[in-house]
């Protein structure tokens, strides 16, 4: 959070600095009524009434400084919070394609295929494959109406966000194409508040964890290398409702 100083006054000067005239002048001062004094006990009558005058004119301006000082020190500096930033929502997920080469490679080993060679529809089960580690979640959050589009999305964005969430939860849709349409990303206003904290940290903890021992166990394969089925994610979104209950959701 940025902090401003809106002061009372026009432009309160620098105390310090007015703290260090006053002590100079009242020494000035003081330092001209001794020499009077000393003037006068020499019998220079007229000498010590200069030399009173002046300690005078420097004890006077000495009790300004003070004045003004005190002053300044009682004005209300008034220290103002910049206005409340809107809420910032960091992503929950964050696909950005540094795990495509695993996918490929593996991809490629499990099918016999060259790079090079790989069609249109390959690279969209690779994609597949590199949304392993949130695609199960994914679709859990919004089968279970836990879904909402990011405060950040524009109106056109919103709506398409709910055409794809509708079409994910009537099954017509594959949870690695909502990602695909989003640049990869899934935010963390996109869960509804209601569920927000225990998505985070079951993604941040067993989640992962769940997901490799399924694919190991059930699938016979491992993350980042194989598809997202509906049957799959069936069978594994037991794991997620139990977490869930255990969570007190």
């Amino acid at each position: 959070m940025g902090w401003t100083m809106d002061n009372k006054v026009d432009d309160v000067p620098n105390i310090s600095g007015y703290t260090i005239a006053s002590v100079l002048t009242q020494f000035l001062a003081l330092m001209f009524f001794f020499l009077s004094l000393v003037a006068f006990m020499n019998g220079s009558i007229i000498a010590g009434i200069i030399l009173l005058a002046i300690g005078a004119v420097w004890e006077i301006l000495f009790v300004k400084l003070v004045k003004k000082i005190v002053y300044w020190k009682k004005q209300d500096v008034k220290v103002v919070a910049d206005p409340p930033a809107e809420d910032f929502y960091e992503p929950l997920y964050k696909n950005d394609g540094e795990g495509y080469d695993f996918s490929r490679n593996l991809y490629c080993k499990l099918y016999d295929k060259h790079p090079k060679d790989l069609t249109e529809e390959d690279e969209e089960i690779i994609w597949q494959y590199t949304c392993d580690d949130f695609s199960y979640l994914l679709a859990w959050i919004i089968e279970k109406d836990l879904y909402q589009p990011s405060v950040d999305d524009d109106e056109d964005e919103t709506e398409e966000s709910r055409e794809d969430a509708a079409k994910i939860k009537a099954r017509d849709m594959l949870p690695s194409e909502y990602l695909k349409n989003n640049g990869g990303y899934f935010m963390e206003d996109e869960v509804k508040e209601s569920a927000r904290r225990f998505v985070k940290e079951y993604y941040e903890g067993a989640y992962r964890e769940d997901v490799i021992k399924f694919a190991k166990d059930k699938l016979n394969a491992e993350l980042y290398g194989f598809p997202f089925r509906w049957e799959d994610y069936d069978a594994f979104k037991v794991h997620i409702d139990e977490a869930f209950e255990r969570y007190g959701g």
